[in-house]
């Protein structure tokens, strides 16, 4: 039989067996998701300051563009941000040159930044620095603790500071920081939400919405073009509220027949008709404790609006075929590219579930009202997560394509520009996508003409269209720059060909 090995009696188990790895598993579920990411960066450095017994943390992030590190995430109550320069104190050294710093004794090193204790008055008795590298070498942060209780750092400490800080650099690549801080722009670094790309006025406005909607419990509608990012906001809104730990359930109200909406939302009991053989729950109980999302809410036929008014009202609801209320502890997040209003004057939406869903209203802003700043920084978001996901090195556009992604109008907003840069990742043969790399249709000068605009007809005047009409404009425009082809038409506009096979039987479009 084996004996077990012994360890000295009074000496404490390796910190590199108990924590390596206990940054990841700390923040594994926060990185899927759309949250605050200096919270998340706060939770980071909170889980390496403890696995490591230190008094204080700080993590710094590299910004290339003004030469400088900053940091982002740190026990310092005293400062709102403390910036070096590259090569500045010992964290800047570190960035500078990719070495660990161990100082037993901060004040005796040349290399100590005294100001920073000068400015807080706290007393920095020992400190431990190690960069933070992603898997190209790339150096994208510094991890610095100081004062570790009852001794100075040890090498052992610092092996584990080493393996804790790669698991840092894991979890930076799976955010929508990394892009930035891997090819930066000249613009400094700009973030709020993890996968929500956008440092423009138009993005800084939904992020102050996000922000104030998350810290209530308020029924919210997201209003917007189609391949905008409403479902990104919704989860944004739940993932950074007190509902966060719950779960989020989407519900695609326009992918459903009318049929099955109520039986998918409400559920049913046994026996409410043939085939129900037992109890189903729908998605309102599945959500207990956390958020429904209703995109496309629109789509909801005129008689199952009063159910869901209900729901809204009272958080209460009763199964296909049940007579027994079912009270419901959710949020509800609902989303449209509709125009609501003129479907209320039209009969077709229900005035008093419009008046309940827009307690809050956010309007999610089209690609074109953006500006250039937040195209580039989609663009380059997209190039790093495609280029991972396909097995290629870094990768940046080059100027002609860049005018070209300027250029075109993206009626499909994101979601077009996504599929775009997903496929001149997989065309590109080199490390820059070039014009022959973007399939986008060639700019052949004016638009061709579209109803209303035919020859020797005035132009059309868009504000005394109603939404349906703009629709079939917007429509049969894109159908005839793409020769009728549904199906590349519907890559164009960023939605699915059976989205669009509906939009036309619905308008009622020839051909």
């Amino acid at each position: 039989m084996d004996t077990p090995s012994r360890r000295p009696r009074g000496r404490a188990p390796s910190p590199a067996r108990v924590d390596r790895d206990s940054v990841l598993i700390a923040v594994a579920e926060l990185v899927r998701r759309e949250v605050d990411l200096d919270a998340l960066l706060r939770q980071v450095i909170d889980t390496v300051t403890r696995a490591m017994e230190a008094e204080r943390g700080t993590f710094y992030l590299v910004d290339r563009a003004r030469g400088e590190l900053f940091s982002k995430a740190a026990h310092l109550p005293e400062l709102r941000e403390i910036r070096l320069a590259l090569g500045q104190g010992v964290a800047g050294y570190v960035a500078r040159t990719g070495e660990a710093v161990n100082l037993p004794s901060s004040a005796a090193d040349p290399r100590f930044h005294g100001a920073v204790d000068r400015s807080t008055g706290y007393a920095t008795r020992s400190m431990l620095c190690v960069p933070v590298s992603d898997r190209g070498g790339d150096i994208l942060g510094v991890l610095q603790l100081l004062n570790k209780r009852g001794a100075a750092f040890s090498a052992d400490d610092e092996a584990l500071l080493r393996a804790l800080a790669s698991q840092v650099a894991m979890i930076l690549e799976s955010t929508s920081l990394y892009p930035q801080l891997r090819a930066p722009s000249p613009a400094p670094l700009s973030y709020r939400f993890n996968g929500i790309v956008g440092v423009g006025e138009r993005m800084r406005r939904v992020y102050d919405l996000v922000g104030k909607a998350a810290a209530t419990d308020a029924t919210v509608l997201i209003t917007g073009e189609t391949g905008t990012g409403k479902g990104l906001i919704a989860r944004a809104i739940h993932f950074n509220s007190k509902r966060a730990g719950q779960p989020f359930v989407a519900v695609d109200c326009a992918s459903l027949p009318a049929t099955l909406i109520e039986n998918e939302l409400f559920g049913h009991e046994r026996g409410a008709y043939t085939g129900a053989d037992q109890r189903a729950l729908g998605k309102f109980e599945a959500a207990s404790g956390g958020t429904v999302f209703l995109d496309e809410i629109g789509e909801v036929p005129l008689p199952l609006q009063s159910k869901l008014l209900r729901v809204i009202q009272d958080r209460e609801f009763e199964r296909v075929g049940g007579r027994r209320g079912v009270k419901v502890d959710v949020r509800i997040v609902a989303a449209t590219n509709r125009n609501l209003e003129d479907m209320v004057a039209r009969q077709r939406f229900r005035e008093d579930l419009y008046y309940r869903l827009r307690v809050l209203t956010l309007t999610m802003p089209a690609l074109r009202e953006r500006g250039p700043a937040d195209l580039e920084q989609l663009a380059t978001h997209f190039l790093s997560v495609f280029a991972q996901r396909h097995g290629k090195g870094p990768l940046r556009c080059s100027p002609a394509a860049l005018a070209r992604l300027h250029a075109h109008a993206w009626p499909g907003n994101i979601r077009e520009l996504e599929n775009c840069i997903e496929g001149a990742v997989i065309l590109c043969n080199s490390d820059i996508v070039d014009l022959p790399d973007l399939s986008l249709p060639a700019e052949t000068g004016p638009a061709p003409p579209t109803r209303g605009r035919a020859a020797g007809k005035p132009p059309v005047e868009l504000g005394k269209l109603r939404w349906d009409e703009m629709e079939r404009l917007y429509i049969e425009a894109v159908l005839a720059t793409h020769a009728g082809n549904r199906s590349a038409a519907a890559r164009a506009m960023g939605i699915g060909r059976t989205t669009l096979l509906r939009k036309i039987q619905q308008l009622k479009i020839p051909g």
